[in-house]
């Protein structure tokens, strides 16, 4: 798939997406992105690509997936706090490393396509680093 090509299918995503199927609509879409070995240097939030980047140049590693799934919650309202809170991890059962999304004690994209309790994230993956940004940071 072309760089325009990945801009336009998320592009014409967010303009069809009906709210209504809530944010398990959006988990399910993203679940079915086979992460690429690890791209974004998940210890330093200076150097990652804003989501446009990500989605235009492939950068579909997992945490490349988990902030282009953080920037389309925040775009439809799903998550709406000043900060968001992300860890870097190594996935027990995917085997994947890379950032997870944290919000109101639960994961997303620890388990593709669902949110799961923080504790069993926590008891299923060694956890590296954590990082507090504003939702701003994923678009500049």
């Amino acid at each position: 798939m072309s760089s325009e090509d990945r801009l336009t299918a998320w592009r014409q995503f967010r303009t069809n997406y009906d709210i209504s199927n809530g944010p398990e609509g959006i988990l399910e879409a993203f679940a079915d992105i086979n992460p690429i070995p690890r791209y974004i240097d998940y210890y330093t939030p200076a150097s990652w690509p804003n989501v446009f980047e990500i989605v235009s140049e492939g950068y579909l590693c997992q945490s490349g997936i988990t902030l282009v799934m953080a920037a389309t919650l925040h775009h439809f309202g799903f998550i709406n706090t000043p900060k968001l809170r992300l860890e870097a991890i190594s996935n027990y059962e995917t085997g994947t490393d890379g950032l997870i999304l944290i919000q109101d004690n639960l994961c997303y994209n620890f388990t593709p396509g669902q949110v799961v309790p923080l504790a069993y994230a926590h008891d299923n993956s060694m956890r590296f680093v954590a990082h507090i940004i504003a939702p701003d940071k994923l678009f500049a």
